[in-house]
């Protein structure tokens, strides 16, 4: 039976539970995250299919007005846990916004690590390299974060639009590791592309420091609006056991560069979280960069 195009969570700890004589229980039933839709796409940029996750705030078909859109990369781990967290903030004292949030994923490719590293290292770095990342198996897809960028922009976020009352200025990309790189390699390159950019733990030593040698040379593109960063990563991500990348020292020293343009257009914020380590580090990151992003300005009502 082919099921709804709805977004379903099964619990996959459930069924590694034993259970008495091997039945299950009659009434069990699959999770369906609320308010979300699936939609595929075949994009026309670069060929690749994806699967949107689409979340929807509670209201969205009753109230009027166009809705802050939240795109998140890596939709297999971040789309349930930042669409609960951002309804969760929204409805206390509206820390967070009320946004439609999009998620990117690929169809039937979770769970297989291959297909999962081999779609990343594609869509979310910005140039070719050999070496380096998950390794040559890989690298020879890499290079195809313009295609992506272009995919996201001209083919995504207008079907959002479409579907949806997304409002097309109000823009936020968020960005893990990869997506991270993603993140600031569109904003040093299309920056008016977002109006916002959330970087957690960008992978900012890809192509021997690609980025900050950007900011260093002054290749990089000025917003022409008002546009929010902040950057995240965890204090144990720092050459982790000894073998890692300068993740932490390399993230602030791009914050540095960033704030360095002394850009009136460009508000940076960064924080390094105690305790936390690439794989960890992603819902607290979240949480506290959606929250300082969309905080309304010093001594604004």
């Amino acid at each position: 039976m082919r099921m709804p195009r709805r977004v379903v969570l099964q619990g996959a700890a459930l069924g590694s539970i034993g259970i008495a004589g091997g039945a299950q229980p009659a009434d069990d039933a699959v999770y369906t995250l609320p308010l979300s839709t699936v939609i595929r796409l075949r994009s026309r940029i670069n060929g690749v299919e994806y699967a949107l996750y689409v979340r929807t705030p509670p209201g969205h078909g009753e109230k009027s007005g166009r809705y802050p859109v939240i795109v998140t990369l890596d939709a297999d781990y971040s789309f349930a846990a930042c669409a609960a967290h951002l309804e969760h903030l929204a409805a206390r004292q509206r820390q967070g916004p009320e946004a439609i949030l999009v998620s990117v994923a690929y169809p039937g490719v979770y769970p297989d690590p291959k297909s999962y590293r081999l779609n990343r290292t594609r869509d979310y770095t910005p140039v070719h390299v050999a070496e380096g990342g998950y390794g040559p198996e890989y690298q020879r897809a890499s290079g195809g974060a313009p295609a992506f960028l272009d995919c996201l922009i001209n083919e995504i976020l207008p079907l959002v639009e479409r579907r949806w009352r997304a409002d097309p200025g109000d823009r936020t990309l968020v960005g893990h590791s990869f997506g991270g790189l993603f993140a600031g390699w569109t904003l040093q390159t299309r920056p008016d592309s977002f109006n916002r950019y959330l970087l957690v733990s960008p992978s900012l030593w890809y192509a021997d420091d690609l980025l900050l040698r950007s900011e260093a040379l002054g290749r990089f593109m000025k917003p022409g609006g008002l546009t929010r960063v902040f950057l995240a990563v965890g204090d144990q991500e720092e050459r982790a056991g000894g073998v890692g990348h300068r993740m932490v020292s390399q993230m602030s020293d791009f914050a540095a560069a960033l704030q360095a343009r002394e850009d009136p257009k460009l508000l940076v914020r960064h924080r390094v979280f105690e305790d936390e380590t690439h794989a960890s580090i992603f819902p607290a990151a979240f949480s506290t960069g959606i929250r300082k992003l969309f905080e309304a300005p010093s001594g604004a009502s």
